[in-house]
């Protein structure tokens, strides 16, 4: 299996965009980067600023230890682990930063990926209008 880091480019413009709208400090994304496994790239936006950790779920046992390993050392990735499924129909998850709080409320989760108040509003008014 092919593995390459390489910084986030057009190809992963349509993730980028989701970020630069939703980050309270889209100047992250200046120090994100692609880890590209095989031909699928997955972007990779570091801690920072206000943003205290981050995640990648990913199919696979192999393809989250490339993942683990591509971002393990590098500077915006501290403390990468990996958090395994206990399903095989459920993803595995990269995750970096601090431990995520231990809650399930969506405002502090938001607020500790580092996501702007405007887009963390606009999540939680979503899944109250889903749950209705």
């Amino acid at each position: 299996m092919t593995v390459a880091v390489r910084p986030h480019d057009h190809r992963e413009e349509w993730e980028a965009s989701w970020y630069r709208e939703r980050l309270a400090d889209p100047s992250l994304l200046a120090a994100s980067i692609a880890v590209v496994i095989g031909r699928t790239s997955y972007l990779a936006v570091p801690v920072g600023p206000g943003r205290h950790g981050g995640y990648i779920s990913i199919g696979g046992p192999e393809a989250a230890c490339y993942l683990h390993r591509a971002l393990a050392g590098r500077a915006g990735f501290p403390a990468v682990r990996i958090r395994w499924s206990a399903h095989p129909s459920v993803y595995h998850v990269v995750e970096w930063g601090e431990p995520v709080p231990e809650t399930e409320d969506d405002t502090v989760r938001g607020a500790f990926y580092g996501y702007s108040a405007r887009a963390i509003r606009s999540f939680t008014e979503e899944l109250t209008s889903r749950e209705q």
